[in-house]
């Protein structure tokens, strides 16, 4: 096999950048590190053995990891597959003896490829799948539903599929379920925790064996703060694996991923023990506060948001009054980037636009742990809410009842770090931020009782019962023992702001547990 022309001193940033035309953000192509690269491709060789073996790597970009495998194993296969023509062959160059082809591995473009696997060669699948947030293939249906059959479990509420990196994991977790290999991909390090991705790690978890995990920590990739971890996973054979080892920040342990949540890193015990307690004398979060909902999302803060409300209804007026021919100079005039000229030109559709004032709204832009306890006046603007305005309509405001309206409403989030929450003690919508979300102080009875969906079924507020605290009966009578349901509010929020939970429950549980609070004995702040 040809040596590979690169050395570990290549710089994959300064490689790619000679494909300014890749919208890297949204194909998620964030290019790995040499050091990375070299460690995460030690992690699984140490699981594939000395014998015949084939390297693939599914998203192999300018090939980083390719290369450094011919290095390691210059009698190894190497096989990659790119998305972009320019850089496939910029791969091929760095890589000769690479079989290096352009398709899209997601969409069956990796048949082709291993179907030249010889017999006995074991298989090792490296490399950085690209991660976005959203995948471009929950937009294809067909595509969406091949992937998601390899996940042979339900999808309870609050979990999904919806990066590139976890159906880059399905792929690979398929092929190596019937074939023997090993599998070391770098990926968020939502993957180890993020109660999204629990069925994802069972299905991991039922099909594999896990080995390491190293959690990286935020910035490793230019550009970005994201957290990311490497997992190496290998095929099952008849006997058990020994428990996976954990490392974080050269420290290192072994541990067992435990139901529900199958979490790929160690609990701390402190944490499990005041898990169990809170547990035992309260109750969740969602269930002692019944009636939460996210946020307003305009999608176009740009037109739409705004601290003066006089200049958001001049900028309506403005862009109401602009035509075809016009819109370019409105957006000029106001501030508003070129890129969201397409956004203001689909807004111009269907009727006329005619601005009315009773649709500016107070808002409220709340910043998650930047502005625990209480929202800071710069927190504070305007809101132009007309349905019309905001794309895909979705600002729960549907049905008589209006839960932004409620002057006293909790801000919080659940199963997304950090752990925050604020009381607004005004009238207003309020952003979402993070996934955050609010609970109005109190309810119509039926909303409470029944559910938000009550609400599209009635015409009348008056139909939905009378204005009820948003709390359990369990809640309610511990309301009573502080002072009444808004000092409820205010206790809960100082103890999801406070030390027990910032410092021991929030680290091992708070991306994929409800907190359990506490409502005998003392509440701990």
């Amino acid at each position: 096999m040809p040596r590979a022309i690169d050395t570990p001193e290549v710089d994959e940033e300064l490689l790619v950048h000679q494909f300014p035309g890749i919208n890297r953000k949204a194909v998620g192509a964030f290019y790995t590190p040499a050091p990375i690269v070299e460690r995460t491709l030690a992690l699984a060789l140490g699981h594939v053995g000395q014998g015949p073996l084939t390297v693939v790597d599914p998203a192999c970009g300018a090939g980083a990891f390719l290369a450094a495998a011919a290095r390691h194993r210059p009698d190894a296969r190497l096989c990659g597959l790119e998305l972009d023509a320019g850089v496939a062959r910029l791969c091929q160059a760095r890589v000769p003896g690479a079989d290096v082809r352009v398709g899209d591995a997601l969409r069956g473009g990796l048949e082709p490829l291993l179907a030249g696997t010889p017999e006995g060669h074991t298989e090792l699948w490296v490399g950085n799948p690209p991660y976005n947030g959203t995948s471009p293939v929950l937009k294809d249906a067909d595509a969406y539903a091949r992937l998601r059959a390899l996940v042979p479990l339900a999808m309870p509420h609050g979990t999904s599929l919806r990066d590139d990196f976890a159906f880059f994991l399905l792929v690979a977790m398929k092929r190596l379920a019937t074939h023997p290999g090993a599998l070391a991909f770098i990926t968020p390090a939502s993957l180890l925790e993020s109660f999204i991705y629990a069925p994802l790690r069972r299905a991991l978890l039922d099909a594999l064996h896990l080995r390491e995990v190293v959690d990286l920590g935020p910035g490793i990739f230019t550009g970005t703060q994201v957290r990311t971890c490497i997992t190496v996973w290998t095929s099952r054979s008849g006997s058990e694996a020994p428990p996976p080892r954990y490392e974080h920040k050269g420290v290192g342990q072994c541990f067992t991923p435990e139901p529900p949540e199958w979490r790929l890193s160690p609990i701390a015990q402190e944490a499990a023990v005041l898990d169990a307690d809170w547990r035992a004398r309260g109750e969740l979060l969602t269930t002692l506060i019944p009636v939460s909902l996210p946020g307003v999302k305009t999608r176009f803060d740009e037109l739409l948001v705004d601290a003066d409300a006089e200049r958001l209804l001049a900028r309506l007026r403005a862009f109401a009054a602009a035509t075809e021919d016009t819109l370019e100079d409105f957006a000029r005039e106001y501030g508003l980037e070129p890129g969201l000229l397409p956004k203001l030109r689909a807004l111009k559709q269907g009727p006329a636009l005619e601005v009315d004032p009773c649709h500016v709204r107070p808002f409220f832009r709340y910043g998650g742990a930047r502005h625990r306890g209480a929202l800071p006046p710069e927190a504070r603007a305007f809101c132009y809410l007309d349905r019309r305005l905001i794309p895909r309509g979705d600002h729960r405001l549907r049905g008589p009842y209006d839960p932004h309206h409620d002057a006293v409403k909790l801000l919080f989030n659940v199963r997304e770090l950090p752990l925050s929450a604020a009381l607004l003690e005004e009238p207003g919508c309020v952003h979402d931020h993070r996934h955050a979300r609010f609970a109005p102080l109190y309810v119509p009875q039926r909303v409470r009782d029944e559910g938000l969906g009550i609400t599209r079924s009635a015409e009348s507020c008056e139909e939905l019962g009378p204005r009820v605290p948003n709390l359990s009966p369990r809640g309610q009578a511990w309301a009573e023992t502080l002072g009444g349901p808004a000092e409820a509010f205010r206790a809960v929020m100082r103890f999801l702001n406070g030390a027990a939970v910032q410092r021991v429950w929030a680290p091992a549980f708070g991306a994929s547990r409800v907190v359990p609070v506490p409502l005998e004995g003392s509440l701990p702040e």
